[in-house]
Protein backbone atom coordinates (compact mmCIF):
# COMPACT_ATOMS: atom_id res chain seq x y z
CA UNK A 1 0.00 0.00 0.00
CA UNK A 2 2.81 2.33 0.98
CA UNK A 3 4.54 1.59 -2.33
CA UNK A 4 1.28 2.36 -4.16
CA UNK A 5 1.00 5.73 -2.36
CA UNK A 6 4.57 6.57 -3.32
CA UNK A 7 3.80 5.56 -6.90
CA UNK A 8 0.68 7.78 -6.94
CA UNK A 9 2.66 10.69 -5.50
CA UNK A 10 5.28 10.27 -8.22
CA UNK A 11 2.53 10.02 -10.84
CA UNK A 12 0.80 13.20 -9.67
CA UNK A 13 4.12 14.99 -9.37
CA UNK A 14 4.90 14.10 -12.97
CA UNK A 15 1.35 15.11 -13.95
CA UNK A 16 1.71 18.46 -12.17
CA UNK A 17 5.02 19.14 -13.91
CA UNK A 18 3.47 18.17 -17.25
CA UNK A 19 0.44 20.41 -16.71
CA UNK A 20 2.69 23.29 -15.65
CA UNK A 21 4.85 22.80 -18.72
CA UNK A 22 1.77 22.61 -20.93
CA UNK A 23 0.38 25.77 -19.37
CA UNK A 24 3.67 27.49 -19.99
CA UNK A 25 3.85 26.42 -23.62
CA UNK A 26 0.19 27.32 -24.20
CA UNK A 27 0.76 30.90 -23.07
CA UNK A 28 -1.14 33.12 -25.50
CA UNK A 29 0.63 36.09 -27.06
CA UNK A 30 -1.44 38.88 -28.59
CA UNK A 31 -0.17 41.45 -31.09
CA UNK A 32 -2.04 44.71 -31.52
CA UNK A 33 -1.50 45.96 -35.07
CA UNK A 34 -2.51 49.47 -36.11
CA UNK A 35 -2.08 48.35 -39.72
CA UNK A 36 -1.70 44.79 -41.02
CA UNK A 37 -0.80 44.04 -44.62
CA UNK A 38 -3.06 41.42 -46.20
CA UNK A 39 -1.43 40.04 -49.38
CA UNK A 40 -4.72 38.55 -50.57
CA UNK A 41 -6.57 41.87 -50.77
CA UNK A 42 -3.42 43.91 -51.28
CA UNK A 43 -4.49 46.35 -48.57
CA UNK A 44 -3.63 47.30 -45.02
CA UNK A 45 -6.32 46.21 -42.55
CA UNK A 46 -6.61 48.54 -39.58
CA UNK A 47 -6.85 47.93 -35.83
CA UNK A 48 -6.13 44.20 -35.90
CA UNK A 49 -5.41 41.68 -33.16
CA UNK A 50 -3.31 38.56 -33.75
CA UNK A 51 -3.45 35.74 -31.18
CA UNK A 52 -0.57 33.29 -31.06
CA UNK A 53 -0.39 29.93 -29.26
CA UNK A 54 2.90 28.08 -29.45
CA UNK A 55 4.35 28.65 -32.91
CA UNK A 56 1.02 29.12 -34.71
CA UNK A 57 -1.54 31.86 -35.17
CA UNK A 58 -4.69 30.84 -33.28
CA UNK A 59 -6.88 33.77 -34.33
CA UNK A 60 -6.69 37.09 -36.15
CA UNK A 61 -9.19 39.83 -36.90
CA UNK A 62 -10.39 43.28 -35.93
CA UNK A 63 -10.02 44.35 -32.31
CA UNK A 64 -13.81 44.36 -32.09
CA UNK A 65 -14.11 40.70 -33.05
CA UNK A 66 -10.99 39.10 -31.53
CA UNK A 67 -10.83 39.37 -27.76
CA UNK A 68 -7.50 39.13 -25.97
CA UNK A 69 -7.76 36.44 -23.26
CA UNK A 70 -6.89 37.17 -19.64
CA UNK A 71 -3.23 36.52 -18.85
CA UNK A 72 -2.07 36.90 -22.43
CA UNK A 73 1.21 38.61 -23.23
CA UNK A 74 0.41 41.69 -25.28
CA UNK A 75 2.76 43.23 -27.83
CA UNK A 76 1.40 46.62 -28.84
CA UNK A 77 2.94 47.69 -32.14
CA UNK A 78 1.01 50.96 -32.22
CA UNK A 79 0.61 52.48 -35.67
CA UNK A 80 3.31 50.30 -37.28
CA UNK A 81 2.56 48.19 -40.36
CA UNK A 82 2.59 44.49 -39.55
CA UNK A 83 3.34 42.00 -42.35
CA UNK A 84 3.84 38.26 -42.81
CA UNK A 85 7.44 37.11 -42.38
CA UNK A 86 9.35 37.44 -45.65
CA UNK A 87 10.59 34.51 -47.72
CA UNK A 88 13.91 34.89 -49.56
CA UNK A 89 13.69 32.33 -52.34
CA UNK A 90 17.39 32.25 -53.25
CA UNK A 91 20.25 32.40 -50.76
CA UNK A 92 23.60 30.71 -50.12
CA UNK A 93 24.52 30.34 -46.46
CA UNK A 94 28.05 28.99 -46.85
CA UNK A 95 31.17 29.41 -48.98
CA UNK A 96 34.16 27.35 -50.04
CA UNK A 97 36.49 28.73 -47.36
CA UNK A 98 37.75 26.67 -44.40
CA UNK A 99 36.47 23.47 -42.82
CA UNK A 100 33.18 22.36 -41.32
CA UNK A 101 33.49 24.53 -38.17
CA UNK A 102 34.03 27.61 -40.33
CA UNK A 103 31.13 26.66 -42.59
CA UNK A 104 28.73 26.26 -39.67
CA UNK A 105 29.70 29.65 -38.20
CA UNK A 106 29.32 31.33 -41.58
CA UNK A 107 25.95 29.62 -42.12
CA UNK A 108 24.64 30.73 -38.73
CA UNK A 109 25.86 34.31 -39.24
CA UNK A 110 24.31 34.48 -42.72
CA UNK A 111 20.99 33.04 -41.58
CA UNK A 112 20.62 35.22 -38.50
CA UNK A 113 21.58 38.37 -40.44
CA UNK A 114 18.70 37.73 -42.84
CA UNK A 115 16.33 36.74 -40.02
CA UNK A 116 16.98 40.03 -38.22
CA UNK A 117 16.06 41.85 -41.45
CA UNK A 118 12.66 40.14 -41.58
CA UNK A 119 13.39 37.04 -43.69
CA UNK A 120 11.88 34.36 -41.51
CA UNK A 121 12.23 31.73 -44.26
CA UNK A 122 15.32 31.21 -46.42
CA UNK A 123 15.51 28.90 -49.42
CA UNK A 124 19.08 27.61 -49.69
CA UNK A 125 20.12 27.27 -53.33
CA UNK A 126 23.28 25.23 -52.99
CA UNK A 127 25.98 25.17 -50.34
CA UNK A 128 28.87 26.36 -52.57
CA UNK A 129 31.39 24.13 -50.85
CA UNK A 130 29.62 23.95 -47.50
CA UNK A 131 28.45 20.36 -47.94
CA UNK A 132 25.35 19.74 -45.85
CA UNK A 133 25.90 22.67 -43.48
CA UNK A 134 22.43 24.03 -44.32
CA UNK A 135 20.85 20.73 -43.26
CA UNK A 136 22.84 20.62 -40.00
CA UNK A 137 21.98 24.23 -39.21
CA UNK A 138 18.30 23.53 -39.81
CA UNK A 139 18.48 20.62 -37.36
CA UNK A 140 20.15 22.82 -34.74
CA UNK A 141 17.47 25.49 -35.15
CA UNK A 142 14.66 22.94 -34.92
CA UNK A 143 16.26 21.45 -31.79
CA UNK A 144 16.35 24.90 -30.17
CA UNK A 145 20.15 24.94 -29.88
CA UNK A 146 20.34 28.22 -31.82
CA UNK A 147 17.81 30.77 -33.06
CA UNK A 148 17.43 31.03 -36.80
CA UNK A 149 15.00 31.23 -39.71
CA UNK A 150 13.16 28.40 -41.40
CA UNK A 151 15.62 26.93 -43.87
CA UNK A 152 14.53 25.03 -46.98
CA UNK A 153 17.63 22.92 -47.56
CA UNK A 154 19.46 22.01 -50.77
CA UNK A 155 22.86 20.65 -49.70
CA UNK A 156 25.47 20.68 -52.49
CA UNK A 157 24.52 21.46 -56.09
CA UNK A 158 24.32 18.58 -58.60
CA UNK A 159 26.38 19.29 -61.72
CA UNK A 160 27.88 17.54 -64.69
CA UNK A 161 31.64 17.75 -65.13
CA UNK A 162 31.73 21.52 -65.61
CA UNK A 163 33.72 23.45 -68.18
CA UNK A 164 35.99 25.95 -66.44
CA UNK A 165 39.52 26.64 -65.24
CA UNK A 166 39.93 23.99 -62.55
CA UNK A 167 43.43 23.07 -61.41
CA UNK A 168 44.60 19.62 -62.48
CA UNK A 169 45.21 17.52 -59.34
CA UNK A 170 48.86 16.48 -59.62
CA UNK A 171 49.15 14.95 -56.14
CA UNK A 172 45.97 15.50 -54.15
CA UNK A 173 42.49 15.52 -55.55
CA UNK A 174 40.84 18.82 -54.55
CA UNK A 175 37.52 18.71 -52.77
CA UNK A 176 34.73 19.34 -55.26
CA UNK A 177 32.20 21.95 -54.21
CA UNK A 178 29.36 20.19 -56.00
CA UNK A 179 28.24 16.62 -56.53
CA UNK A 180 29.88 16.01 -59.92
CA UNK A 181 28.14 13.28 -61.94
CA UNK A 182 27.47 12.41 -65.57
CA UNK A 183 24.74 10.39 -67.23
CA UNK A 184 21.12 9.85 -66.23
CA UNK A 185 21.83 6.99 -63.81
CA UNK A 186 24.49 8.95 -61.91
CA UNK A 187 22.12 11.93 -61.78
CA UNK A 188 19.51 9.73 -60.11
CA UNK A 189 22.12 8.50 -57.64
CA UNK A 190 23.06 12.09 -56.78
CA UNK A 191 19.42 12.97 -56.04
CA UNK A 192 19.20 9.94 -53.77
CA UNK A 193 22.33 11.09 -51.93
CA UNK A 194 20.74 14.50 -51.32
CA UNK A 195 17.59 12.84 -50.03
CA UNK A 196 19.63 10.54 -47.79
CA UNK A 197 21.38 13.42 -46.03
CA UNK A 198 18.29 15.55 -45.53
CA UNK A 199 18.14 18.01 -48.43
CA UNK A 200 14.58 19.05 -49.25
CA UNK A 201 15.08 20.12 -52.83
CA UNK A 202 17.62 19.80 -55.64
CA UNK A 203 19.69 22.58 -57.23
CA UNK A 204 21.26 22.05 -60.65
CA UNK A 205 22.88 24.28 -63.29
CA UNK A 206 21.35 23.94 -66.75
CA UNK A 207 23.55 26.69 -68.23
CA UNK A 208 27.22 27.46 -67.70
CA UNK A 209 29.81 29.67 -69.43
CA UNK A 210 28.35 32.63 -71.36
CA UNK A 211 29.32 35.66 -73.43
CA UNK A 212 27.74 38.62 -75.23
CA UNK A 213 28.33 39.12 -78.96
CA UNK A 214 28.98 42.52 -80.57
CA UNK A 215 25.22 43.06 -80.97
CA UNK A 216 24.46 42.35 -77.31
CA UNK A 217 23.01 38.86 -77.73
CA UNK A 218 23.85 36.61 -74.79
CA UNK A 219 25.04 33.07 -75.56
CA UNK A 220 24.82 30.44 -72.81
CA UNK A 221 26.43 27.01 -72.93
CA UNK A 222 23.94 24.25 -72.04
CA UNK A 223 25.15 21.76 -69.43
CA UNK A 224 23.21 18.53 -68.74
CA UNK A 225 21.64 16.67 -71.63
CA UNK A 226 17.88 16.45 -71.84
CA UNK A 227 18.00 12.86 -70.54
CA UNK A 228 20.19 13.88 -67.57
CA UNK A 229 17.93 16.79 -66.63
CA UNK A 230 14.79 14.67 -67.05
CA UNK A 231 16.31 12.02 -64.76
CA UNK A 232 16.99 14.61 -62.03
CA UNK A 233 13.44 15.96 -62.20
CA UNK A 234 11.85 12.50 -62.23
CA UNK A 235 13.97 11.13 -59.38
CA UNK A 236 13.44 14.25 -57.27
CA UNK A 237 9.67 14.01 -57.68
CA UNK A 238 9.82 10.32 -56.75
CA UNK A 239 11.53 11.35 -53.50
CA UNK A 240 9.00 14.09 -52.74
CA UNK A 241 11.49 16.83 -53.65
CA UNK A 242 11.32 19.66 -56.15
CA UNK A 243 14.03 20.97 -58.48
CA UNK A 244 15.51 24.45 -58.82
CA UNK A 245 17.97 25.44 -61.52
CA UNK A 246 20.57 28.09 -62.28
CA UNK A 247 19.48 28.98 -65.81
CA UNK A 248 20.27 32.08 -67.86
CA UNK A 249 19.02 31.34 -71.39
CA UNK A 250 19.41 29.44 -74.64
CA UNK A 251 19.07 25.67 -74.94
CA UNK A 252 19.51 25.14 -71.21
CA UNK A 253 16.49 27.36 -70.51
CA UNK A 254 14.38 25.84 -73.28
CA UNK A 255 14.97 22.32 -71.94
CA UNK A 256 14.09 23.43 -68.39
CA UNK A 257 10.85 24.99 -69.64
CA UNK A 258 9.98 22.02 -71.84
CA UNK A 259 10.52 19.54 -68.99
CA UNK A 260 8.51 21.71 -66.58
CA UNK A 261 11.34 22.29 -64.11
CA UNK A 262 9.79 23.39 -60.81
CA UNK A 263 11.71 26.55 -59.90
CA UNK A 264 13.86 28.26 -62.55
CA UNK A 265 16.29 30.83 -61.18
CA UNK A 266 17.43 33.90 -63.11
CA UNK A 267 16.14 33.47 -66.73
CA UNK A 268 18.35 36.49 -67.44
CA UNK A 269 18.38 35.96 -71.21
CA UNK A 270 14.85 34.60 -71.71
CA UNK A 271 13.55 35.65 -75.13
CA UNK A 272 9.97 36.36 -76.18
CA UNK A 273 9.30 32.72 -77.17
CA UNK A 274 10.65 31.52 -73.82
CA UNK A 275 8.43 33.96 -71.93
CA UNK A 276 5.33 32.86 -73.86
CA UNK A 277 6.07 29.22 -73.02
CA UNK A 278 6.78 30.04 -69.35
CA UNK A 279 3.39 31.76 -69.06
CA UNK A 280 1.59 28.92 -70.88
CA UNK A 281 3.07 26.33 -68.50
CA UNK A 282 2.57 28.49 -65.36
CA UNK A 283 6.23 28.07 -64.41
CA UNK A 284 7.67 30.40 -61.75
CA UNK A 285 10.83 32.42 -62.36
CA UNK A 286 12.93 33.77 -59.49
CA UNK A 287 15.24 36.46 -60.82
CA UNK A 288 18.14 37.60 -58.65
CA UNK A 289 19.30 41.11 -59.58
CA UNK A 290 21.68 42.53 -56.97
CA UNK A 291 24.24 39.85 -57.83
CA UNK A 292 24.08 40.94 -61.48
CA UNK A 293 24.56 44.54 -60.38
CA UNK A 294 27.61 43.53 -58.34
CA UNK A 295 29.07 41.68 -61.35
CA UNK A 296 28.38 44.51 -63.82
CA UNK A 297 31.85 46.16 -63.69
CA UNK A 298 33.51 42.88 -64.70
CA UNK A 299 30.86 42.26 -67.38
CA UNK A 300 31.42 45.73 -68.84
CA UNK A 301 35.19 45.21 -68.96
CA UNK A 302 34.57 42.31 -71.35
CA UNK A 303 31.40 43.23 -73.22
CA UNK A 304 30.62 46.94 -72.78
CA UNK A 305 28.04 48.34 -73.23
CA UNK A 306 26.38 44.97 -72.45
CA UNK A 307 26.02 43.25 -69.07
CA UNK A 308 23.78 40.79 -67.27
CA UNK A 309 22.36 43.60 -65.11
CA UNK A 310 21.38 45.70 -68.13
CA UNK A 311 19.89 42.66 -69.87
CA UNK A 312 17.94 41.43 -66.85
CA UNK A 313 16.17 44.78 -66.51
CA UNK A 314 14.74 44.36 -70.02
CA UNK A 315 13.91 40.67 -69.51
CA UNK A 316 12.29 41.13 -66.10
CA UNK A 317 10.07 43.97 -67.34
CA UNK A 318 8.94 41.75 -70.22
CA UNK A 319 8.15 38.88 -67.85
CA UNK A 320 6.23 41.22 -65.54
CA UNK A 321 4.15 42.55 -68.43
CA UNK A 322 3.51 39.03 -69.75
CA UNK A 323 2.18 37.76 -66.41
CA UNK A 324 5.00 35.37 -65.47
CA UNK A 325 4.83 34.10 -61.87
CA UNK A 326 7.76 36.05 -60.44
CA UNK A 327 9.34 34.94 -57.17
CA UNK A 328 11.57 36.96 -54.84
CA UNK A 329 15.15 35.79 -54.37
CA UNK A 330 18.21 37.82 -53.50
CA UNK A 331 21.14 35.55 -54.30
CA UNK A 332 22.67 36.65 -50.98
CA UNK A 333 25.83 34.78 -50.01
CA UNK A 334 28.76 35.26 -47.62
CA UNK A 335 31.44 37.80 -48.57
CA UNK A 336 33.63 38.11 -50.53
CA UNK A 337 31.38 36.25 -52.97
CA UNK A 338 28.40 38.56 -52.59
CA UNK A 339 28.59 42.09 -51.21
CA UNK A 340 25.50 44.19 -51.91
CA UNK A 341 26.40 46.86 -49.36
CA UNK A 342 30.04 47.91 -48.99
CA UNK A 343 29.41 49.61 -45.66
CA UNK A 344 28.48 46.33 -43.96
CA UNK A 345 30.50 44.17 -46.41
CA UNK A 346 27.44 41.93 -46.64
CA UNK A 347 24.46 40.82 -48.66
CA UNK A 348 22.52 38.90 -46.01
CA UNK A 349 20.43 41.44 -44.10
CA UNK A 350 20.43 44.14 -46.79
CA UNK A 351 18.61 42.31 -49.59
CA UNK A 352 15.56 44.53 -49.03
CA UNK A 353 17.08 46.92 -51.55
CA UNK A 354 15.48 44.71 -54.19
CA UNK A 355 12.02 46.02 -53.30
CA UNK A 356 12.56 49.60 -54.56
CA UNK A 357 14.49 48.33 -57.61
CA UNK A 358 11.51 46.21 -58.68
CA UNK A 359 9.20 49.19 -58.12
CA UNK A 360 11.52 51.31 -60.32
CA UNK A 361 11.17 48.62 -62.97
CA UNK A 362 7.39 48.92 -62.99
CA UNK A 363 6.03 46.67 -60.23
CA UNK A 364 3.63 48.07 -57.65
CA UNK A 365 4.63 47.93 -53.97
CA UNK A 366 1.81 45.41 -53.41
CA UNK A 367 3.18 43.21 -56.20
CA UNK A 368 6.67 43.14 -54.69
CA UNK A 369 5.32 42.32 -51.22
CA UNK A 370 3.32 39.44 -52.66
CA UNK A 371 6.46 38.15 -54.39
CA UNK A 372 8.20 37.78 -51.02
CA UNK A 373 5.17 36.34 -49.22
CA UNK A 374 2.29 34.55 -50.96
CA UNK A 375 4.00 33.92 -54.31
CA UNK A 376 7.15 32.49 -52.73
CA UNK A 377 5.09 30.41 -50.30
CA UNK A 378 3.35 28.84 -53.28
CA UNK A 379 6.61 28.30 -55.20
CA UNK A 380 8.13 26.36 -52.27
CA UNK A 381 4.80 24.55 -51.69
CA UNK A 382 4.24 25.93 -48.20
CA UNK A 383 1.24 28.16 -48.91
CA UNK A 384 -0.75 26.38 -46.20
CA UNK A 385 1.86 27.34 -43.56
CA UNK A 386 3.46 30.61 -44.70
CA UNK A 387 2.85 33.81 -46.64
CA UNK A 388 -0.10 35.39 -44.84
CA UNK A 389 -1.14 36.21 -41.28
CA UNK A 390 -3.99 33.71 -40.96
CA UNK A 391 -5.31 31.27 -38.40
CA UNK A 392 -3.37 28.00 -38.41
CA UNK A 393 -0.26 29.36 -40.10
CA UNK A 394 3.13 29.82 -38.50
CA UNK A 395 3.41 32.97 -36.39
CA UNK A 396 6.06 34.49 -38.64
CA UNK A 397 5.37 38.21 -38.32
CA UNK A 398 7.38 41.38 -38.97
CA UNK A 399 6.70 45.11 -38.70
CA UNK A 400 7.98 48.40 -40.09
CA UNK A 401 7.34 51.90 -38.73
CA UNK A 402 5.86 53.39 -41.90
CA UNK A 403 3.59 52.21 -44.70
CA UNK A 404 5.38 50.18 -47.40
CA UNK A 405 2.40 50.57 -49.74
CA UNK A 406 3.30 54.26 -49.89
CA UNK A 407 7.08 53.94 -49.47
CA UNK A 408 8.46 50.53 -50.36
CA UNK A 409 11.89 51.47 -48.95
CA UNK A 410 10.34 50.81 -45.52
CA UNK A 411 11.11 47.14 -46.23
CA UNK A 412 14.78 47.99 -45.76
CA UNK A 413 14.06 49.12 -42.19
CA UNK A 414 12.32 46.19 -40.48
CA UNK A 415 11.97 46.93 -36.75
CA UNK A 416 10.12 43.89 -35.39
CA UNK A 417 10.66 40.21 -36.17
CA UNK A 418 8.79 37.21 -34.77
CA UNK A 419 9.45 33.69 -36.01
CA UNK A 420 7.16 30.90 -34.85
CA UNK A 421 5.85 32.97 -31.95
CA UNK A 422 9.37 33.79 -30.73
CA UNK A 423 10.28 37.50 -30.73
CA UNK A 424 13.66 37.81 -32.44
CA UNK A 425 13.88 41.59 -32.29
CA UNK A 426 11.65 44.50 -31.26
CA UNK A 427 13.02 47.95 -32.02
CA UNK A 428 9.76 49.78 -32.53
CA UNK A 429 10.16 53.41 -31.50
CA UNK A 430 6.74 53.43 -29.85
CA UNK A 431 7.99 50.84 -27.42
CA UNK A 432 6.40 47.76 -28.88
CA UNK A 433 5.77 46.97 -25.27
CA UNK A 434 5.07 43.54 -23.89
CA UNK A 435 2.64 43.42 -21.01
CA UNK A 436 0.23 41.02 -19.36
CA UNK A 437 -3.41 41.49 -20.19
Amino acid sequence: MKQMKVAFRIFFLILAVTVAATAQTSQVTAIRAGKMFDPKSGTNLTNQVILISGDKISDVGSADSVKIPAGAKVIDLGSATVLPGLIDGHVHLTDVQGGLQHQMMVALFSATSSLNAGYTTLVAMGSHGGGYADVELKKAIQAGLVKGPRIITAGPIINITMPGNAAFPLLNSPMEQDIEVNGADQMRGAVRELAKYGAEHVKIHTTGPFYFDKDGKMYNQPLPTRDELAAVIDEAHRRGMWVASHTYGGEGLKEAIDLGLDNIQHATAANDDDIREIVAKHLPITTTILDHRQDEPDDLKQWAPYSRYRLVQVTWKKMLAAGVILGWGSGSAPPPGRVYNKECNCSHGVQGEMFPVFVQWGASPVYTLRMATTVNAQIIRMQDKLGTIEKGKFADIIAVSGNPLEDISEMQRVKFVMKGGDVIRNDMSMGGMMMSH
